[in-house]
């Protein structure tokens, strides 16, 4: 982790029984499934050695920017990777690095994935994110599989009835719920709108996550939440739920708080237009309509005639995790395109 921090490159390789025990576990398999593989975890070069040694196809779900750039994974917003990083404007972007490794690393990475070739198949969870790879890396397929609402979570919505009445605000209070791992940082939670949203007397803030700002006024910080059932209470008593995250590459807490009956007010992003169109609503314009929304006790129109009920209905149609299943079962068949983005 050390190294890491400093260099951006994990650098130290596996040794002894774990080593053993995953070069075995990739001979045994028939597709090997690489997820967030960056960060504290193993030297790529390595992995990629082990990979092509074994000859097992790889299947790679791209959660993030990772694969396409020489160092971050959030880019957030730089687009350096189309020319071979270097110079990288920022060393905080996720994972954070104090030397800037990126034009050579680039070249690394670039050379480790020709290595992989014609095994390696690529899942990104939105078309944005799988536009990006497919332009970086020209001659990779990649599909698209959205992700899903886990069982645990689906599990805990059988003890939360929704209303099938029409959505509306009341002219007493509106319970806004803001759900982000860190709500200290500014590319996933607006403050600025946050704190214009307080000075309303009808507001009542309550957030999820680590590293709240906001601690006077009507706001009730829970922090980080992992049950399940405490979650899915926490955003079922909202009225509505705001996201303004700028860098998100799919946004689930959107899905989760539609699965709860919570109208999501979105600003306008990549994440939200394609997450929420999916499901028949759109993002706002901009942080103002927002403003002007929830001083108006209104919820956008494409939430028109909707119920709490019917949201989470598009929700399991669409963000289930038996939908994903099956994509992903046919992806594995390999030779089977998954059927076109949902």
């Amino acid at each position: 982790m050390l190294l890491h921090a400093v260099a951006g490159i994990d650098c130290v390789p596996p040794v002894g029984a774990g080593r053993k025990s995953l070069i075995e576990a990739i001979h045994w398999s028939d597709v090997v499934h690489l997820h967030a593989i960056h960060s504290y975890f193993l030297p790529f070069g390595w992995l990629v050695k082990e990979l092509v040694r074994a000859g097992k196809p790889v299947i790679w779900t791209a959660h993030d920017y990772w694969m396409l750039t020489g160092r971050c994974a959030s880019p957030e917003g730089c687009e350096g990777w189309r020319k071979g990083c270097g110079f990288c404007p920022t060393q905080k972007n996720y994972p954070p690095a104090y030397l800037d490794f990126s034009a050579t690393q680039f070249k690394v990475k670039r050379k480790l994935l020709a290595e992989l070739g014609s095994r390696l198949h690529v899942v990104a969870p939105s078309e944005f994110v799988a536009q990006a790879i497919r332009e970086g890396l020209t001659g990779v397929e990649v599909y698209v599989i959205p992700n899903w609402i886990d069982s645990e979570f689906v599990a805990a919505l059988q003890d939360i009835p929704l209303s099938t009445a029409p959505i509306n605000l009341t002219a007493e209070k509106i319970m806004v719920i803001i759900i982000a791992n860190d709500l200290s940082d500014p590319t996933k939670v607006d403050r600025t709108l946050v704190n214009q949203l307080l000075e309303m007397p009808h507001i009542e803030i309550h957030t999820v996550g680590l590293n709240s700002p906001f601690t006077e006024g009507r706001v009730v910080n829970y922090g980080r939440i992992a049950n399940r059932k405490l979650m899915v209470e926490a955003i079922a008593s909202a009225d509505v739920a705001l996201f303004t995250s700028e860098k998100d590459t799919f946004g689930l807490v959107m899905i989760e708080a539609l699965a709860c009956g919570v109208p999501v007010i979105a600003v306008d992003s990549l994440a939200s237009r394609e997450v929420l169109m999916a499901v028949g609503v759109r993002p706002v314009k901009n942080k103002q309509e927002i403003v002007e929304l929830l001083q108006n006790f209104s919820i956008p129109n494409s939430y028109a005639n909707s119920t709490r009920a019917s949201l989470r209905e598009k929700v399991f149609e669409n963000y289930c995790g038996g939908v994903a299943f099956a994509r992903y079962i046919e992806f594995y068949a390999f030779g089977k395109k998954p059927n076109a983005p949902l």
